[in-house]
């Protein structure tokens, strides 16, 4: 049995075309709110690393999520905490995260679809369609 193999050449326009699509993905409001929110389980695993407690505040994790973005750490005990991103460009959107053992009242839920954060430490939004 003979095997044909036949070559196929990616030339520059289709790695261009990817390059795009993936920049264009990079910025889009729900992967900048869930990279903003890794940053803060990131922030506070340093800060409780340093202190008895987790931050109560972003200020506190001397975090910067830029103009667009606003994220409240929306509560802390001392075994975990939850927070929830908000992107200017999606009004009644948002991303939450939490980490540490919650109570399902305690989970949060996004701003828009209700969707409650299932998974400790990964960032859940809503459709940002």
């Amino acid at each position: 049995m003979t095997t044909l193999v036949l070559g196929l050449s990616l030339g520059a326009p289709m790695a261009a075309d990817a390059q795009n699509a993936s920049a264009a993905w990079q910025t889009t409001p729900a992967s900048v709110l869930k990279n903003s929110l890794r940053t803060i389980v990131a922030a506070q695993e340093k800060y409780r690393a340093t202190h008895p407690v987790f931050a109560s505040t972003v200020e506190a994790l001397r975090v910067n999520a830029g103009p667009d973005v606003t994220i409240q750490i929306l509560g802390v005990t001392p075994s975990g905490w939850r927070a929830k991103a908000t992107h200017r460009a999606r009004p009644g959107r948002s991303c939450v995260v939490f980490v540490g053992p919650l109570t399902t009242a305690e989970l949060p839920k996004t701003d828009g679809d209700g969707e409650m954060a299932g998974e400790e430490g990964v960032p859940l939004c809503d459709r940002m369609e």
